[in-house]
């Protein structure tokens, strides 16, 4: 009979201190085994990085079998038997019963061979699958005892340091008495140091207007930053920790993460992590909770910081604002810097520049024309349509007291100003308590639907429900007073008097020596900002000229409820 070999080899992951088999290994030593056999085929199959008590999936494992069932596979070795399975011997033994049932034996380099029909070897079999499962029982419990316990104490148990810190290693006392060595987090002076001088660099160059081009980075902005940093051989952790990372660079994505995380504030932060498709947690940091005293709701500062907290909250507006055409002042046009501007084709419209600023245009940037779309190209004079946006401005204003049907545009204008001169502090811990009061909600809901399935039927799952609930209601009270504080406190008037001159509507709103034509590009864009959702232009019906821009464009006007946070 031919002998097929399918020789598996898994390891939990890749240890660094060597201390456990490789796959390499593993490999190695099953297909010398398969050839002192005489197999007539050997098939390999690998799994690394996974783990077989977890019960989460080993794509090789599963290939094995539908391999051997298939009749591909009729001898399986492995090193262990513990690298076939881990799981719990009764999820195990059918398993393995199926493999025997089908002809298949099974081979352990190092504990002998497994094969059907012989009482012994089955009993074997079950044994050493039910001491390698005990073993990684036994060695989870451990785990997760000394984590918990690490934890209580003060401790961190969240792998590697993060971008920052390194561990200080504190002996202290556990409640039976003995000593427990815990790691704690420490500020690292080079690496703070780093990310100081990254805050730096942005906050001198993050109002810089940005010159597109080949090749042309603009110094603020996170690419930029990176291109520096590596080209002037600021070293990255990778390079300073081991051979195998010793070739890694600092690329933007990291940076991103190690700025948003508000430990570089001294804030205490708890990771939250993502959940894959089968709603398990993986090691990828989705984002942060800021830790808060229970009573206060202020956030908890627990260490040194690299960046002050107040300028923390405004690196974070900074970085909210990133992404294309975001972050940066993008040149002197008013409108397409602002994602407000758009051709009624639907593509945006953007600056085409010219030395002359009465040539300059807004111009449509359609890829593709779709049916019933404009024929040929879609520009505006931009002096033109600039000036048109800001006369209807300047007309809700002079206007809005006396006109309800504009009234609503004025409050809405209100709260985004509000929003738009808060504190980036203040602004950046609403944020916060906006996400864990959203967080706080959803668990609620999901508690009561568990309750609504009978999950809380028996005496002991009511008392752990209703003090649950009561604790998240009580943290849903506290944050919603939180907020409603900072509401109240960042409800600033509008400056009407800033904007229109005392003698208006005589005085041109913006004309010579008005508010609009002293006004930096930047100052303009946030009085259209708090004022203006979208701005519409039509193709002109006249070719070979330009029709004026209030026969083209169409305003619409922030109104309550469209731009909430």
């Amino acid at each position: 009979m031919a002998v097929h070999a399918g020789v598996y080899a898994r390891q939990s992951s890749a240890r660094g201190n060597k201390s456990e088999i490789s796959t390499v290994t593993q490999r190695e030593a099953g297909t010398e085994e398969a050839e002192k056999r005489n197999a007539d085929s050997i098939t390999q199959y690998e799994d690394l990085g996974i783990s077989a008590f977890t019960g989460d999936e080993r794509p090789d494992f599963d290939r094995l079998l539908k391999d051997c069932r298939e009749g591909r596979i009729n001898l399986i070795i492995v090193y262990y038997i513990s690298r076939l399975s881990r799981m719990d011997t009764l999820d195990a033994i059918p398993i393995v019963t199926e493999l025997l049932n089908l002809g298949v034996t099974i081979v352990s380099v190092t504990e002998g061979e497994f094969r059907r029909g012989n009482l012994m070897d089955l009993i074997h079999l079950i044994m050493r699958l039910d001491q390698a499962f005990g073993e990684s029982k036994n060695k989870s419990n451990a785990v997760s005892n000394a984590k918990n316990k690490a934890r209580a104490l003060g401790g961190y148990v969240g792998g590697k340091p993060p971008y920052g810190f390194r561990f200080k290693e504190l002996t202290v006392t556990g409640d039976d008495g003995k000593p427990i060595v815990i790691q704690l987090l420490e500020p690292d002076d080079f690496e703070f140091g780093v990310i100081a001088d990254i805050w730096r660099t942005i906050k001198r160059h993050k109002d810089t207007p940005y010159i597109p081009g080949p090749s042309r980075k603009h110094p603020g902005s996170l690419t930029g930053i990176c291109k520096t940093m590596n080209a002037t051989g600021v070293p990255t952790r990778g390079q300073t920790t081991g051979k195998e990372t010793k070739d890694s660079a600092w690329d933007p994505k990291t940076v991103m993460r190690v700025l948003r995380d508000p430990r570089i504030a001294g804030f205490s932060a708890t990771p939250i992590y993502k959940r894959d498709e089968g709603g398990r947690l993986t090691s990828q940091i989705e984002g942060y909770r800021i830790d808060r005293d229970p009573e206060t709701m202020e956030p908890i500062e627990k260490y040194k910081a690299a960046i002050p907290p107040a300028e923390w909250y405004e690196l974070q507006e900074w970085l909210d604002g990133r992404g294309q055409g975001k972050g940066l002042s993008r040149g002197q046009a008013l409108l397409s810097a602002m994602d407000k501007l758009h051709c009624d084709c639907g593509a945006v419209m953007t600056s085409s520049r010219t030395e002359n600023p009465h040539k300059a245009s807004y111009r449509c940037r359609r890829r593709k024309i779709l049916p019933g779309q404009h024929e040929g190209e879609c520009t505006i004079s931009q002096k033109g349509l600039d000036e048109f946006v800001a006369r209807r401005i300047f007309a809700v204003i002079a206007t809005a007291e006396d006109d309800p049907d504009t009234a609503d545009i004025l409050a809405e204008a209100a709260r985004r100003y509000a929003v738009q001169n808060e504190r980036p502090e203040l602004l950046g811990e609403r944020r916060s308590l906006l996400a864990e009061r959203a967080d706080a909600k959803q668990t609620l809901e999901f508690l009561y639907d568990r309750e609504e399935a009978g999950d809380y039927d028996d005496p002991v799952g009511r008392r752990r429900f209703l003090k649950r609930k009561a604790r998240l209601v009580e943290s849903m009270e506290s944050l919603e007073g939180r907020i409603a504080a900072l509401e109240e406190s960042a409800t600033p008037r509008l400056p009407i008097h800033l904007w229109l001159a005392p003698d208006a509507p005589e005085v041109d709103p913006i004309g010579e020596g008005s508010w609009w034509e002293s006004a930096s590009v930047a100052e303009r864009r946030e009085l259209v900002d708090i004022f203006i959702d979208d701005v519409v232009v039509r193709k002109s019906p006249e070719k070979g000229r330009g029709s004026p821009a209030e026969t083209r464009a169409t305003i619409e006007f922030a109104r309550p409820g469209e731009d909430e946070e």
